[in-house]
């Protein structure tokens, strides 16, 4: 889309949009660009207000408050100077341009109600949400409680009314009480006290969905049932959360609600943009800000001190997902990650079902009992926060590896280390219960794994855990020259175990449905660096003189090549982001193929260039720093 501004105006009791600029969307821009940058969508209006010292977050042991925290009992005049503080804060103005920019963000839910539905059906997923659905529930109900008291004859009062309701509301701090009940929670960011961040989640959530819906779906009646009106409501759903979230810088707000939308903004713009986009990145930026900002990293926080035990286990959550985040992407664009685990409490959430989590204390302490030392359901159930829990426990040891593949200084006691590093992340996951490890499940199972999507999450975890595993033994290769057999037998099995989503091609969850998109994902991030790794070898050793250093099953590996290279064929289609992408990978492997199976004849002066220069050539892909991936949303949230 080319750049615009975008604002409603009223028709007939309804708001359309009018749009501005150096032109409107029309069918061809559509089709040909892609969405609006950040700068094209934020408001224009004054600088924010400063906000007031106890909005200022989450503060540690050498703030320069920190010792009067410590002693704060001691001040007898606390409660009064917290009361004046957020007063301070509630009474600020607001800038006109601003309320009119909130009168747009409502605008878009006012004419478009069925986002309400998009964000519980966001939720309604089953595997590793930041929110339970019943938070999530009374959310969407706030909402269309509220579009219920606008007069649809005359809309504008009341839209600018909340507006102005939700900038105030966002001005304080989220209340927090030990004896809070879940509605308790929830009425503190809902209904009335609706605030932006609560906005922002909602319609990140509902972006995240409507990249999946068909252009038949009843949302996009108004538009047209086309493709290019739903990437005009797509673009506007995004632009709108851009909007929100920028009010929520503004007003400083610091809390797990920000951060759940800005974890669900960070996967819409993976797959709007790309993994390796610089949109992204800034906002992962954003989260970790976020994280500790708001004490989230800090199990016993002060922000943690007055809250009740689910509120607790639900900023955990967040925490885990943004972590996970975080070092998912860090190791897509080979940079450091934004969120260090050694100024973090490791904590993981506790393995409760949401039922228990928010029950009277007799049945929450049961719940609790049944856990095993490891904070395992001891009877094998599995819960939202199950995966999560296996994915935060993983990306531990992936920041541990980060540090050595992307780190310097480690190369002295390299080996020790990694051999450290495996021992720990073997030992938890064998921890993991058995419902949750693939490599655990019958054959006929871990063949087709796109069959039933319990499976799926199975395998997605043991993807992550054989991917660290085959990161840190390249870099131990890479370093110091020792390990190659380490490595070449992770590359089989990581290799073998994306071959095995190729089966599934035409099945349920295959290529022609809505995780068809995910595939190139797969076959790109987990394939190509562990087939490019064995192809190198293979190539190197049909070319060597005398009996190879390790020995390979040539012919199965040579298969397994062939297979994967024809799928980077057909595995991306032409209007999906990695399709140039897959068809270069494609060429490369190819060409390596050829070689091998088809090696010219020696000469004079033929060594090993051919495989120096095109190893040169295929660096970016052994060390994933030049591609532009193409991350879904269901691999990083289920």
């Amino acid at each position: 889309m080319t750049k615009r501004s975008t604002s409603f105006v009223e028709h007939n009791g309804r708001f359309r949009s009018s749009e501005t600029g150096s032109s409107s969307v029309s069918t061809s821009s559509a089709k040909s660009s892609r969405l609006p940058s950040v700068e094209d969508v934020t408001p224009k209006s004054g600088m924010p207000a400063p906000a007031s010292p106890k909005l200022a977050g989450y503060l540690g042991s050498t703030s320069y408050s920190a010792v009067l925290v410590e002693h704060q009992r001691d001040m007898l005049a606390e409660a009064d100077g917290e009361h004046f503080l957020n007063a301070v804060g509630s009474q600020q103005s607001i800038d006109p341009d601003r309320v009119q920019a909130g009168v747009q963000v409502l605008t878009l839910c006012y004419n478009h109600p069925e986002f309400c539905d998009l964000m519980v059906q966001y939720y309604s997923r089953k595997w590793c949400n930041a929110l339970p659905l019943e938070i999530v529930d009374k959310i969407a109900d706030g909402i269309r409680n509220f579009l219920k008291t606008v007069n649809p004859s005359r809309p504008g009062p009341r839209l600018r009314e909340f507006a102005l309701q939700i900038f105030r509301n966002s001005s304080r701090p989220l209340p927090r009480s030990t004896s809070m009940t879940l509605s308790d929670y929830v009425s503190t960011f809902s209904g009335e006290n609706t605030r932006w961040e609560t906005m922002a989640l909602f319609y990140a959530s509902a972006t995240s969905t409507l990249l999946d819906v068909d252009v038949s779906h009843p949302i996009l009646t108004p538009l047209g049932h086309t493709a290019e009106a739903k990437q005009k409501l797509l673009s506007m759903a995004y632009n709108t959360t851009n909007t929100c979230v920028t009010f929520c810088d503004d007003a400083a707000s610091t809390n797990e609600l920000l951060a759940a939308a800005q974890y669900t903004d960070v996967l819409v713009r993976t797959q709007l943009f790309g993994d390796a986009s610089y949109l992204a990145w800034r906002r992962l930026g954003d989260l970790s800000a976020t994280v500790y900002a708001a004490g989230l990293h800090r199990i016993d926080g002060p922000a943690d001190n007055n809250c009740p035990f689910f509120v607790k286990q639900i900023r955990r959550g967040c925490f885990a997902l943004a972590f996970y985040a975080d070092k998912c992407v860090a190791t897509f664009v080979g940079r450091p990650p934004l969120i260090n685990h050694r100024y973090c409490s490791l904590d993981a959430p506790l393995d409760l079902s949401d039922d228990v989590l928010f029950s009277r204390d007799d049945v929450l302490e049961r719940g609790l009992a049944e856990l095993d030392e490891n904070g395992w359901d001891r009877h094998g159930r599995r819960h939202r926060v199950s995966p999560v829990r296996i994915r935060y426990i993983l990306s531990v040891f992936r920041e541990e590896v980060l540090e050595i593949a992307l780190g310097d200084g480690y190369q002295g006691d390299l080996q020790e280390k990694a051999r450290h590093i495996l021992a720990k992340a073997q030992a938890a996951w064998d921890a993991c219960p058995d419902y949750f490890r693939f490599d655990r499940q019958a054959p006929e199972v871990r063949e087709q794994p796109f069959r039933d999507l319990d499976v799926y999450m199975q395998y997605l975890l043991y993807m992550d855990y054989l991917h660290s595993t085959f990161l840190l033994h390249r870099a131990v290769v890479k370093n110091v020259n020792v390990g190659h057999q380490a490595l070449f037998d992770t590359a089989r099995r990581l290799l073998s175990s994306v071959l095995a989503t190729i089966s599934n091609r035409d099945g349920p969850h295959g290529l022609n449905t809505a995780h068809g998109r995910h595939f190139s994902w797969l076959i790109l991030y987990y394939g190509l660096p562990s087939a490019c790794v064995l192809a190198f070898e293979i190539l190197r050793q049909s070319q060597q003189v005398g009996p190879p250093t390790v020995l390979l099953p040539r012919a199965e590996i040579i298969r397994n090549l062939s297979v994967f290279t024809s799928s980077l064929s057909w595995v991306a289609k032409p209007d999906q982001g990695n399709y140039a992408t897959c068809k270069e990978a494609e060429d490369a492997m190819t060409r390596i193929l050829d070689r091998i199976l088809d090696p010219p004849p020696p000469t004079v002066t033929e060594d090993f260039s051919f495989v120096q220069n095109l190893a040169a050539g295929m660096e970016g892909y052994l060390d994933w720093n030049s591609l532009n991936w193409d991350l879904a949303s269901d691999a990083f949230a289920f």
